[in-house]
């Protein structure tokens, strides 16, 4: 099973930096990165940044997020938090030679606008919460991936455990031919769950208890 650092190293301050992705380009283990995009104010500078960005902020662009990252093996999961930014996403990608190891995602309200049905020069994944929805998403979009996990919030975790546990992560993948990526991990007993269901990868908090784990 893959590891992905969530929002570059993990949720929090310093994250969705250079700073973070060098931690993660530096630690054994890890094989990529995930990061969100947005549109700066003058909407046109891309951004990488989870929340809408603030004002005397100073915030990591796409374009040099991608200048670092093509110089590291990291595979990329690119969260897209607004419609209309996958063709400019992807063709930035593809610039700077990144489409062949990234994947670009979002919840079902963003990935409707991503260019489906055109030749995909990037993987692109939807985000489904709902697992008596995975059908319809895959019908109507045929991702290349799907991402499955859960919040913060205590009772989704639990949730997503216990159907899982009766419904098998891995003969979603085999029934569907598709790879399934899991977040947001953040205990080394889930990690290690998710491993014997056979995911493909896990968007995961770095921390101690973690990190001491991977060597």
């Amino acid at each position: 099973m893959k590891l992905f650092a969530h929002r570059g190293w993990c949720a929090g301050a310093g994250e969705n930096t250079v700073a973070a992705f060098t931690r993660a380009a530096g630690q054994a283990g890890i094989s990529g990165i995930e990061l969100d995009v947005r549109r700066a104010p003058d909407g046109d500078t891309l951004l990488v940044c989870h929340d809408p960005p603030r004002a005397g902020v100073d915030t990591l662009t796409l374009d040099a997020a991608l200048e670092f990252l093509s110089g590291t093996n990291l595979e990329l999961f690119v969260e897209l938090k607004e419609r209309d930014l996958a063709p400019t996403v992807i063709n930035r990608l593809v610039a700077a030679r990144m489409a062949e190891r990234s994947v670009v995602f979002a919840f079902p309200p963003v990935a409707r606008a991503f260019p489906w049905t055109q030749t995909r020069v990037v993987r692109l994944g939807i985000i489904e919460v709902f697992p008596w929805r995975l059908n319809g998403a895959m019908r109507d979009y045929a991702p290349d991936m799907l991402f499955l996990g859960w919040d913060d919030r205590v009772w989704t975790r639990a949730a997503f455990r216990t159907w899982w546990s009766a419904a098998s992560l891995m003969r979603l993948s085999e029934r569907h031919h598709v790879p399934v990526a899991v977040g947001i991990v953040q205990r080394a007993a889930d990690l290690d769950w998710l491993r014997r269901q056979g995911v493909h990868a896990a968007v995961t908090d770095l921390d101690a208890t973690i990190t001491a784990r991977l060597g």
